[in-house]
């Protein structure tokens, strides 16, 4: 039961990628499964930007989020 002034929430899987320790993107996924997939082939590439190479590092996290929210 929802409270008047309460918001619906449901759960989402967050991937959230790192390109050298700054924020690079994130995505809200319905599954677990589907976030993880796509987290296998992002996490660990390398990006040369200039001189230099850099890696990103992604995560996945179970979050809450507005029920009206479009998950992937």
């Amino acid at each position: 039961m929802v409270m008047e002034g309460e918001e619906r929430v449901k759960p989402a899987f967050l991937l959230m990628c790192y390109l050298a320790g700054n924020p690079a993107g994130t995505l809200h996924f319905q599954s677990v499964k589907t976030a993880d997939y796509f987290k296998s082939y992002l996490d660990g590439q390398t990006v040369k930007i200039g001189q230099e190479q850099k890696q990103y590092d992604c995560f996945v996290k179970l979050v809450k989020v507005n029920e009206q929210m479009r998950l992937w």
